[in-house]
């Protein structure tokens, strides 16, 4: 059975020790009702793991000795989402998902068909708490960037620096993801858009050509919103190789990434 996760922070790493506090150390001790000697893997968010033994709980902390410690790199090319706001806990299944499949950064938005409410400063901290817990979950070591809710016009203005950016447009008809990514020249990293359950609207879809977006399908169905942004993560994460794609495997010409 592989050792349990926990995220730590990075100062709380102290040359072959570790304190675990808070929220962390409550699950150790009254969740799990761990002892001392068990053995448990702690990350950081930056990239690095520690293999650590509990060495004493008390009410207020967990102390560790740190046995093993490495970096992992996160997925390169980076995948970066922008997401219109979804109604209930739509948004916190496709933030959950995002982390799963290596999304590097999610950045809720608002468009001009959106039917939902901005939510609270809770809501937007309770989105980074599912990224770090599915985190745990799935074996990841850098969480994604879960960026404040903006508006639409703010995404394009956030795309600027990206030389690769997609819209997934109903009304596009021809033009796939596979005709877009080439296996012998895979981008350093891709902005892709989707949006809210009832779609663009035609200002928009003008504003993001504008601004240098691709437009593309997921196929003749039409889907929900939800269902097309993680159906558009696996094929993207996929096609860059993030999946263990073929893609990676092409020869020389993989690794002339622009």
């Amino acid at each position: 059975m592989n050792p349990r996760r926990f995220f730590i922070d990075p100062e709380a790493v102290i040359q072959n020790s570790a304190t675990l506090t808070g929220a962390e150390a409550h699950h150790i001790r009254r969740v799990l009702r761990l002892t001392p000697g068990t053995l448990i893997s702690l990350f950081d968010g930056t990239g690095n793991i520690y293999q650590a033994r509990i060495e004493s709980i008390d009410r207020e902390s967990v102390k560790t000795s740190i046995i093993e410690s490495g970096s992992i790199a996160d997925d390169r090319p980076g995948l970066h989402l922008c997401m219109a706001l979804l109604k209930g806990k739509k948004m916190e299944f496709i933030i959950q998902k995002a982390t799963e499949l290596g999304i590097s950064s999610i950045h809720p938005f608002l468009s001009r068909h959106s039917a939902v409410k901005p939510p609270g400063e809770n809501r937007e901290n309770r989105w980074q708490r599912i990224a770090f817990e599915a985190c745990k979950q799935c074996n990841r070591p850098v969480p994604p960037d879960c960026l404040p809710l903006v508006e639409f016009s703010s995404i394009l203005k956030i795309s600027e620096p990206f030389h690769h950016k997609l819209i997934l447009w109903e009304q596009e008809k021809e033009l796939g993801f596979d005709r877009i990514i080439s296996p012998h020249s895979l981008p350093e990293s891709l902005f892709f858009v989707v949006g809210p359950e009832g779609g663009f609207s035609d200002p928009e879809i003008k504003q993001a050509l504008s601004a240098g977006f691709s437009p593309v399908t997921l196929g003749r169905r039409t889907l929900r919103a939800e269902t097309a942004a993680l159906a558009a993560m696996v094929i993207l994460q996929f096609l860059l190789g993030n999946l263990g794609s073929p893609f990676t495997h092409c020869g020389p010409g993989t690794e002339n990434r622009s």
